[in-house]
């Protein structure tokens, strides 16, 4: 950084090389009126930037002093805003009351956040207690479409899914199957592999049969959506690695914290929402339209 500002420095002492900067601290780099933009201003806007972009700005002097020179407008226009008192206008105002509140409020929500500690041990309890939730298992699936405002679809479509499953167990390649027959594109490109799904992506009836295969094992076809679904288990169920787990859990209790802390408050200060005016509100909307 240090360089940077004597690149910084270098080019306007160039640009500027009639100014007398006897009388001027070494920590500014730039005076605007009664304005200045010190080495840590400059620093510190560079660090908020994405590191890409930081980057490209480091990447030669000229790129750096356009960056420099973009925070020059930026002050003088603001020097001239207050000059016109644009500041002091209703509608900024206003603007300017509610970005303040929205900060603050985020910024308490981030204070809470970090105050909401979990301990492993608590994750180690939750998991426990709720270890069937995080389960996952490795399937590949065929699925066959039906039209259902056709009942002939429908009968020719369990008849091919049972068709189809017979002939996996009996021995044939599920893979070709699927890549032969599925109707769905992304699993038929992919020979009908799915990859790890978890606990609650089919109604929890069709999740029992789902978890409880072994590796290898098919199910019969289900109906679901406008169509008959074919699983295959490719691994025995199992867990992702305890690590991911805790992230998850960790992240799922100081969110139900937050929640419990802002339920509480709603309690505290009464909060009453009258829903039929929500209703109100978009039936006006709809009537415009």
């Amino acid at each position: 950084m240090r360089l940077i500002i004597a690149i910084i420095l270098i080019c306007f002492t160039i640009g500027c090389s009639n100014t007398d900067k006897k009388d001027v601290p070494s920590e500014i780099i730039v005076k605007i009126g009664s304005e200045n933009i010190t080495k840590s201003e400059l620093e510190d806007e560079l660090n908020k930037l994405p590191q890409k972009q930081k980057a490209l700005y480091m990447s030669s002097p000229q790129r750096l002093n356009e960056f420099l020179q973009s925070k020059i407008n930026e002050k003088i226009l603001y020097q001239q805003a207050l000059t016109r008192g644009i500041h002091e206008r209703g509608d900024i105002r206003e603007k300017i009351e509610n970005y303040e509140a929205k900060l603050i409020a985020k910024t308490l929500g981030k204070e809470i956040l970090e105050e909401l500690e979990v301990s492993s041990d608590e994750i180690k309890t939750y998991f426990e207690e709720n270890k069937k939730s995080y389960e996952r298992i490795d399937i590949s699936k065929i699925v066959i479409r039906y039209n259902p405002d056709e009942e002939a679809s429908k009968t020719a479509a369990i008849s091919m899914a049972e068709n189809i499953r017979e002939r996996a167990i009996s021995g044939e390649s599920f893979e070709e199957l699927a890549s032969e027959f599925s109707d769905d594109p992304l699993s038929k490109q992919r020979l009908g592999s799915i990859g790890y799904i978890n606990r609650g992506r089919f109604p929890e009836e069709i999740d029992s049969v789902i978890f409880g295969l072994n590796e290898g094992e098919i199910t019969k076809p289900f109906e679901v959506d406008g169509a008959y679904l074919i699983i295959k288990a490719n691994k025995d169920p199992d867990f992702p690695p305890y690590a991911q787990i805790e992230r998850l859990i960790r992240s799922e209790l100081i969110s139900k914290g937050l929640l419990d802390y802002m339920n509480s408050l709603k309690d505290e200060l009464d909060v009453q929402i009258y829903e039929e005016r929500l209703q109100e509100i978009v039936q006006s909307e709809s009537n415009e339209k």
